[in-house]
């Protein structure tokens, strides 16, 4: 992930004239419009979204030939360092039978990649909770079941075509409401730091310092011309859904740490994102008192994009470690990641695996047979593209319409579903 640096001023410069391969030329106006509308924080459509991503991509490129010399149609893959020796020894979580760095395989560990009975067990009686409610968190028949996602810049573009997809797929709840809650150039540590008022002073310190580390910004940021902007963004995405706060019941979480280079070698940046969720789980719970669970999902293949990207291999894919650390904490009994209240004080909701959405490259996993090949992601070789987002919904879509628990909430009653192949796409 990389935060986009560029201000407008400076966009309406840039944008003249530059076209992309095989591509008819940016038109200036439309991107400096859509630029307006991201600095106010609106959400775009995924057509919308995609041209801003066509127009930043073609400024990346025109920077990057001033740099090297290339010529106008040089493109970010040839010019950053992709090297397969970065991946190639890598294996999916859900695959592994030998040891990674210390670490066994299995989204829950010990090669398992299903929840622990009384984990499973805890999960339906959660999901037995999850009831449409009104305004003031009521059970009511005419009530909405808030459904929101937290995340960066590849969880909010994958988050538009989960939701325009489920949305229109008639088995889906109606009274499920989907909120893309992501935020482009927002990592873990800055939803972290934004709410760090209501954490221990020890964590307040711990997250200012790791935003220094980072270079993160403290003061307004580009997009929305705002300080501490994820948390409102999300409160005011959620309003504009007509949604309450108390109507929240469910996320789903995918976060990573902007150029994680600085915070060490494995396991310390996975530790780092590790903790930056945890800050993250227990300030959601205290601003969605009826957020009852939280699916999670780490990082898709990122190798394309080479070493120089903000999400580089083995990052991408060590973060998934990072993920299955919460879930075992939390059934470990951490204090900080309770969700029983017959136990000890609720800090934040229940925690699951979501899908899993890390494959090597063009290799097939086992699991299901995933890739993740150049084909699945945009000119940047980081986000994904339309093939992309395609494999990503499918393997939301299939989670929670077929999972025991999703399913009681998502689907409509009576409903019997079939998974959905996995999109196949050209090597």
């Amino acid at each position: 992930m990389k935060t986009f640096r560029l201000s407008f001023a400076l966009l309406s410069l840039s944008i003249c004239g530059l076209t992309a391969a095989d591509e008819p030329a940016i038109d200036v106006a439309r991107g400096r419009q859509l630029m307006e509308r991201f600095k106010a924080g609106e959400t775009l459509s995924a057509e919308d979204q995609a041209y801003f991503e066509r127009v930043k991509q073609a400024i990346r490129e025109r920077s990057m030939n001033k740099q090297t010399g290339g010529g106008p149609n040089v493109s970010a893959a040839s010019t950053s360092s992709v090297n397969p020796d970065d991946w190639k020894m890598l294996v999916p979580i859900t695959d592994m039978t030998t040891l990674y760095k210390g670490e066994d395989g299995g989204l829950y560990g010990g090669g398992k990649n299903e929840p622990p009975e009384a984990h499973q067990a805890a999960h339906l009686r959660g999901t037995a909770m999850i009831v449409p409610r009104d305004a003031n968190g009521e059970p009511s028949a005419e009530g909405k079941i808030g459904f929101i996602t937290i995340g960066f810049s590849n969880s909010s573009i994958e988050t538009e075509d989960f939701k325009r997809t489920a949305d229109n797929d008639p088995q889906k709840n109606p009274q499920v409401v989907i909120v893309n809650g992501c935020i482009g150039g927002r990592s873990a540590v800055m939803w972290a730091w934004d709410g760090a008022d209501v954490l221990p002073k020890a964590e307040q310190e711990r997250l200012d310092q790791e935003m220094d580390l980072l270079g993160m910004p403290k003061g307004k940021r580009k997009s929305t011309n705002r300080e501490k902007d994820t948390w409102p963004t999300l409160a005011q995405r959620i309003a504009d859904a007509g949604l309450s706060a108390k109507q929240v019941q469910i996320a789903w979480l995918k976060q990573v740490e902007a150029n994680p280079k600085p915070l060490g070698e494995f396991p310390a940046h996975a530790r780092a994102l590790q903790a930056d969720i945890t800050a993250m789980l227990n300030i959601a719970h205290q601003r969605y008192p009826n957020l009852r669970i939280v699916y999670l999902s780490s990082r898709t293949f990122g190798g394309w994009s080479g070493r120089a990207s903000g999400s580089p291999e083995p990052y991408a894919y060590e973060s998934g470690f990072s993920t299955r650390w919460l879930v075992q904490n939390q059934i470990k009994g951490d204090a900080q990641l309770n969700f029983d209240p017959a136990k000890e004080e609720v800090k934040a909701p229940l925690l699951l695996w979501g899908p899993y959405l890390w494959a090597q490259g063009t290799s097939t996993r086992k699991l299901d047979g995933l890739t993740w090949t150049q084909n699945d992601v945009r000119p940047d070789q980081l986000h994904p593209n339309e093939s992309g987002c395609r494999k990503t919904t499918t393997l939301l879509l299939n989670f929670f319409k077929t999972n025991p628990g999703t399913s009681r909430w998502f689907i409509k009653a009576g409903e019997k579903v079939e998974p959905l192949p996995l999109p196949k796409g050209p090597p």
